[in-house]
């Protein structure tokens, strides 16, 4: 097994927050270990669909689904003070 940074983008999400919903992308730096760069950006993936506050979120409709894709994943050096980044969203140029 090995560490990965796997940067994850996010784009046609409808997002609510503090009452409002607008269409968002986000970037959100995820490490994983694992044995391939191709599980890592899974794991990420799976990851990020896992988290029950982001969910909550989430407003699509089921006609506009929203896009997920690894700008990067690489191997990297162990660090012990390594944590998943939050969400840095943007508006959605998709929306």
């Amino acid at each position: 097994m090995a560490l990965f940074h796997v940067l994850v983008h996010g784009e046609n999400f409808l997002i609510e927050r503090e009452g409002a919903q607008s269409w968002m992308g986000f970037f959100k730096n995820v490490y994983v270990d694992a044995g391939t760069a191709d599980e890592a950006s899974s794991i990420a993936v799976s990851r990020i669909a896992a988290d029950a506050s982001f969910r909550a979120m989430v407003k699509n409709p089921a006609d506009k689904p929203p896009e997920i894709s690894i700008e990067e994943a690489n191997e990297i050096q162990p660090e012990p003070n390594l944590v998943d980044s939050g969400f840095s969203f943007f508006p959605s140029a998709n929306a």
